[in-house]
């Protein structure tokens, strides 16, 4: 039984299809179904029922899914034994918050790649919603999410940490002065948020919603370390994660505001599929960030 042939059993059963398989794998669609072909002659029953373009488990297929996984799993930890972190090759994909880039990755890239020079890293900014949906499918290894703590059974967690979500103005505001401040004053500033969908917004939106109120941004923008910078200029208050404003919050150019009608704390999630294979890439990158964290 050879370990490519089960590497192409899992990509179907993943995937539901050989064609997309094979697409994955970048072999031929002939090629991915000889495989098949070859791995059903030797276990002598058919693993995948084909009715039209539907592809799906037989019961023996699904049976001899879990030893596969075990395999590959085995095969991948005897080789990760085998080879020293700076002889790790491929590609590893991470789907993450736009708001962990400035603050987690420069570093966490910069001892990454010092590890494993020969990892090819594709990163992409996600909603956590595009995340989860594009762990489902394999699209990338990992998910690195800001957001209510997110519990599925299909996803592997492997790093929680909860973050503060805070209010801030520039400095020598005058709500900068008041020990607390309240909703209904908050409702009549100028704002700058991040765009509707991003989980702290959202959490601020439904808040100010409970008691009656809205707030209104003149400006609605991505990026969290850009809206900091701006706040930073006195353009306006916002609603940002502490690890964004914390560097400008200690050198004074911001005052955080206290609102105790207003407190939010959100989970900095990192997550790969069950089903996935734990590569040498993705390992090290989940043990470099739990690292920072300890």
């Amino acid at each position: 039984m050879e370990l490519r042939t089960v590497n192409t059993f899992l990509h179907i059963a993943e995937l539901h299809s050989f064609s997309r398989a094979a697409r994955e794998l970048g072999y031929s669609q002939s090629a991915v179904s000889s495989q098949i072909a070859q791995l059903e002659a030797e276990l002598e029953t058919p693993l995948f029922d084909r009715v039209g373009k539907t592809v799906r488990l037989t019961d023996a297929g699904q049976t001899f899914l879990s030893y596969a996984r075990t395999l590959l799993t085995t095969a991948q930890q005897a080789r990760a034994a085998l080879q020293p972190a700076q002889q790790v090759r491929g590609t590893l994909r991470v789907a993450l918050a736009d708001s962990l880039c400035s603050a987690f990755l420069p570093g966490l890239l910069q001892r990454y790649h010092a590890l494993c020079p020969q990892v090819e890293l594709v990163l992409c900014t996600a909603t956590s919603d595009e995340m989860l949906q594009w762990l489902g499918t394999n699209q990338v290894d990992l998910a690195y999410t800001l957001d209510e703590p997110l519990v599925q059974p299909n996803l592997v967690l492997a790093l929680d940490v909860p973050e503060a979500i805070c209010f801030v103005a520039p400095a020598g505001h005058p709500l900068a002065a008041q020990k607390r401040v309240s909703l209904e004053e908050l409702a009549h500033q100028e704002f700058l948020l991040t765009e509707r969908g991003m989980s702290y917004r959202d959490a601020l939106d439904q808040t100010f919603a409970a008691h009656q109120l809205a707030v209104k941004p003149y400006l609605e923008l991505g990026s969290a370390a850009l809206l900091c910078q701006m706040v930073e200029r006195g353009m306006g208050l916002s609603f940002l994660p502490e690890y964004i404003v914390r560097d400008a919050l200690a050198a004074g150019t911001l005052a955080r505001l206290l609102v105790p009608d207003c407190t939010v704390t959100m989970r900095r999630q990192l997550f790969y599929h069950r089903d996935k294979w734990l590569t040498p890439q993705m390992k090290a990158f989940i043990e470099l960030a739990q690292d920072k964290n300890r």
